[in-house]
C-alpha cells in the first residue's frame, strides 16, 4: 500500500524539490549569512505555482517576517533571468514556523535556479537554490479538471470520528462528495488534511484557516474536508499488513504524494488554485473571491 511522503520528511530530506547550490546562474551571487533553504513544495510544475521556502540564517535561526524582506529572482535552465518577485511571509504555525512564498509561472521543465536575497535594513544576504521543474507532477495542476472522488460523508456514516480528526469539525465540510460537488457546477474547496496524524503539524492550522474564511462565502462555495488516511470507527488509523496507515481512496484518486493540500475549484470544474502545506487566510480569501467572481 502506498504511503504519503509527508512534507515534514520532504523538508528534512533535501533529496526532493530543492537543494542549496554554491554555483549560480549568470548574474547571480552567493553571499554568507544564509544556510540551505528548506523546501516548501514537494513538486513544482510547468505553469503557475506557489513557490515556498523556509529560510535559516547563519546562526541556525529561522528567518521570519519581522524586520526582514525577501526577494526571489528565477533563472531558467538556460541561465536567463525569467522573473523576479518579492516574497510574502506565511505562518504555517503561528509564532512557531513559517515560509516565504510567491506565485511564479515556470514556462519549461528542467533545473531552475532561484537567487534568494534577504534584506535586513541596509544588510543583504543571498544564496542560490537549484530546483527541478517537471512537465507534470503528481497532484492536479491549476487549469486541470477536478477529479471525481467518493469521500465519506455524514449522510453515509453519521459517526464523525470515522470521517474527521478535526477536534472541532464543521459539519458543513462533511455533507458532499467531490463527485457531487463537481456535478453541482458551483465553486468548491477541498482540503486534504489530517489534524491528528499530520507529522508536519500543518494540517490543523491549514484546515482552521479554511474554516475561518468559509463563513464569508456561505451559499457561494461548497467546502469539503477529506482525511488522507482511512479511519476506524474510533477515529484511529486503519493500518495495513506492515503496520502503516492506509491511504484513503480519494487521496489515491487525486494522486497526492504529500499532505496537507487545499484545492480551490471553479464552477466549471477546473482547478483555480492549489496550496501545498501552509496557506494564509489572505491567500485563501483571494482565491475564493476569484472563483465567485467578486
Amino acid at each position: 500500500m502506498r504511503r504519503l511522503a509527508l512534507l515534514t520528511v520532504t523538508l528534512i530530506a533535501l533529496s526532493l524539490a530543492l537543494a542549496a547550490c554554491g554555483g549560480g546562474k549568470p548574474g547571480s551571487t552567493t553571499q554568507p549569512g544564509l544556510q540551505a533553504p528548506l523546501p516548501g513544495n514537494s513538486e513544482l510544475v510547468v505553469g503557475p505555482n506557489r513557490f515556498a521556502i523556509g529560510l535559516i540564517d547563519e546562526n541556525n535561526e529561522r528567518i521570519f517576517e519581522q524586520g526582514n524582506a525577501v526577494h526571489l529572482r528565477f533563472f531558467n535552465p538556460d541561465g536567463v533571468l525569467a522573473s523576479d518577485h518579492d516574497a510574502t511571509f506565511i505562518w504555517a504555525i503561528q509564532d512557531v514556523s513559517g515560509f516565504w512564498a510567491t506565485d511564479v509561472d515556470f514556462d519549461n521543465p528542467g533545473k531552475w535556479t532561484a537567487l534568494v536575497t534577504v534584506s535586513r535594513g541596509a544588510e543583504d544576504a543571498a544564496i542560490n537554490v537549484d530546483f527541478n521543474v517537471v512537465q507534470r507532477g503528481f497532484a492536479p495542476k491549476i487549469g486541470d479538471q477536478a477529479l471525481p472522488a467518493d469521500n465519506l460523508t455524514l449522510a453515509q456514516n453519521p459517526n464523525i470520528k470515522r470521517i474527521s480528526t478535526d477536534p472541532q469539525p464543521d459539519q458543513a465540510f462533511y455533507q458532499m462528495t467531490v463527485t457531487q460537488a463537481i456535478a453541482a457546477q458551483k465553486p468548491f474547496v477541498v482540503v486534504f488534511a489530517t489534524p491528528l496524524f499530520c507529522s508536519s503539524q500543518f494540517c490543523g492550522p491549514v484546515l482552521d484557516n479554511v474554516k475561518a474564511v468559509a463563513p464569508d462565502f456561505a451559499g457561494e462555495v461548497n467546502f469539503i474536508h477529506i482525511e488522507p488516511y482511512d479511519l476506524t470507527e474510533e477515529g484511529t488509523l486503519v493500518l495495513d499488513a506492515e503496520g502503516g496507515p492506509v491511504v484513503a481512496q480519494p487521496t489515491n484518486d487525486w494522486n497526492l504524494q504529500s499532505e496537507p493540500w487545499v484545492f480551490v475549484v471553479a464552477a466549471d470544474g477546473t482547478i483555480a488554485a492549489r496550496f501545498e502545506s501552509a496557506v494564509s487566510v489572505d491567500e485563501l480569501r483571494t482565491a475564493f473571491q476569484q472563483v465567485v467572481g467578486s
